[in-house]
């Protein structure tokens, strides 16, 4: 070999090492290069598997797929000019009403009431002769789901708790986490952390956007948020710690009937036990927010 072509790939060889360094150094925690991005691994673990679902080109054509019951959700396209929503209605369970992205993109929506029989109903809007909107079914499926454990569908990312390993909430929660290894001491930060970047907005509460459909790193980014923004954004942090955390609405007796959000998550020490970031944020007691009483839950996600 001449030395003009072993310096070539000598210098393609270090140029290599560089890009791969920078790439590392600069790429958004997601765990599987190990180091200080290990604490990220559950956004990438839990991750739902991609779809193949691919909607015809036409105006109205949908598909579900309801093979990853074991994993605790069900994925489904839409392609259609007009609003489209999803039914999933366990056996003897709550039925949910979720709205569907219609663009033909894969959505993801969790079975939340555990393992179980599930009706699956895809629903579009249109009129009826006197012009009244209703929802006329255009697609049915089922699932059977036997989930891994009832945890699966509290710590994967959905279309109304989306984050991906590139997210800043994950990125976030992975900073705050670094070297901690107690789930409820991660809580905790998570906690202080959220209701420290947001505040609360009455006038965003009451005229924003009602389709519960949230982005996590846009409320961040904004830092002004309504009670289902701050559920999100806390229930999105801790699944990326892999900490089970659901996003839970329902009423609030708080002197008056209070239509409010918050979460539910789980340690081993604890169990299941109920985090209200929004009143934490307003001085309401530790208390208050642990009494089952004050809380009446309407559904879950």
């Amino acid at each position: 070999m001449t030395n003009s072509k072993r310096n070539a790939i000598i210098s393609g060889l270090v140029a290599l090492f560089v890009l791969c360094s920078l790439y590392l150094q600069s790429a958004p925690a997601l765990a599987v290069f190990g180091g200080g991005r290990e604490k990220s691994a559950a956004a990438v673990r839990y991750l739902p598997v991609y779809s193949y679902l691919t909607p015809a080109e036409t105006n109205d054509s949908f598909a579900i797929d309801a093979a990853h019951g074991g994993e605790g959700y069900i994925a489904l396209t839409a392609k259609s000019e007009e609003e489209i929503r999803v039914k999933i209605i366990p056996d003897g369970g709550t039925e949910r009403v979720y709205l569907v992205p219609r663009t033909g993109e894969v959505a993801y929506y969790p079975l939340s009431d555990g393992s179980g029989h599930y009706a699956i109903q895809i629903m579009k809007k249109v009129k009826d002769s006197t012009n009244t909107e209703l929802y006329e079914r255009v697609m049915e499926g089922a699932c059977d789901a036997a989930l891994f454990d009832e945890f699966q569908p509290f710590l994967r990312p959905s279309t109304y708790v989306w984050f991906t390993g590139y997210s800043n909430c994950v990125n976030a929660a992975a900073k705050l986490c670094t070297g901690e290894s107690n789930d409820d001491r991660k809580i905790e930060l998570v906690k202080s952390y959220v209701a420290g970047e947001l505040d609360y907005d009455e006038t965003l509460a009451e005229n924003g956007d009602q389709t519960y459909i949230r982005d996590p790193d846009e409320i961040l980014a904004r830092k002004t948020a309504t009670c289902l923004d701050y559920a999100v954004v806390t229930a999105a942090m801790l699944r990326s710690q892999g900490i089970p955390a659901k996003v839970v609405y329902g009423n609030v007796q708080q002197g008056t009937t209070i239509f409010h959000a918050w979460n539910m998550v789980y340690t081993s020490s604890r169990g299941w036990f109920r985090v209200d970031v929004t009143y934490a944020d307003h001085g309401i007691v530790d208390s208050f927010i642990a009494d089952d009483s004050n809380y009446t839950d309407a559904g879950w996600y």
